[in-house]
């Protein structure tokens, strides 16, 4: 723990330590959304693609981009995510094309205008989703791309369960249209939106988080017992009311 992850609870941490992932992805979505802007940005014939993945976590979303064959710079706060990360990338020959960098994805010691495309996957939320892209477009090329997935309402009337639950848990959470707009705000130009499927929630995020709070409940101190309790709580809340809000990837450009 240190100043920059002091605010969360640790069994926050103990818990998603213990998690492939640290929110809702799919790795064939991931490496279908690079396949789509590669072409799209900056970067010059054959040089390496340079891209971050911001709030990295454990590194999901940063395995599949060096696969892809970009030089990453993965930027978290949180030290043993980056660790997990690290040897994740040796294992698969992939230590060469990935950094690490333990820092605020706000404020992540990057040269402005250094980077082809900026990558965050559920993360954005810590900071702000304006706070986020107004630092991603500093350190973008002209031309150069944001890929963001971030919470969203899918319609304008939840049902008053999944609206009071996220009033409490991320009173800033905005429509799709509001996103967009925010984007325009922020000096980007709109390029594509799609949603995360749920059954990439179910298969990568929730079986997973169940596994991991039915080894962790036996004997768990107070504080584990209500992380546990909250998640499981999620999970069903998502699972009744999937078709209101889910994560959403906002692609966009920063104007060459």
């Amino acid at each position: 723990m240190n100043e920059m992850t002091d605010h969360f609870p640790p069994a926050l941490f103990t818990f998603f330590e213990a998690m492939p992932r640290q929110g809702p992805g799919d790795d064939a979505v991931t490496a279908a959304l690079f396949d789509r802007v590669r072409p799209l940005l900056p970067g010059p014939g054959e040089r390496a693609i340079d891209a971050a993945d911001m709030g990295c976590g454990s590194g999901a979303a940063a395995l599949v981009l060096a696969r892809k064959g970009a030089r990453v710079t993965a930027v978290d706060p949180h030290g043993p995510f980056l660790d997990a990360l690290a040897a994740a990338a040796r294992k698969r020959r992939l230590g060469q094309r990935i950094a690490t960098r333990r820092a605020s994805m706000i404020d992540p010691g990057l040269e402005p205008e250094s980077l082809d495309l900026v990558w965050s996957e559920g993360a954005v939320f810590t900071v702000g989703f304006d706070a986020a892209l107004a630092e991603f477009r500093r350190l973008l090329r002209p031309g150069g791309v944001a890929v963001v997935s971030e919470c969203s309402w899918l319609r304008r009337d939840p049902p008053e369960a999944a609206a009071d639950f996220w009033a409490d848990a991320y009173p800033g959470m905005r429509t799709v249209g509001g996103n967009l707009l925010a984007c325009e705000a922020q000096g980007f130009r709109f390029l594509h939106a799609q949603v995360l499927p749920p059954e990439a929630w179910e298969r990568n995020f929730h079986r997973p988080a169940e596994a991991v709070a039915e080894r962790l409940r036996p004997g768990a101190d107070p504080d584990m017992a209500a992380m546990i309790d909250e998640q499981t709580a999620e999970i069903a809340l998502f699972r009744a009311h999937h078709e209101a809000y889910g994560y959403v990837f906002y692609v966009v450009q920063k104007p060459g």
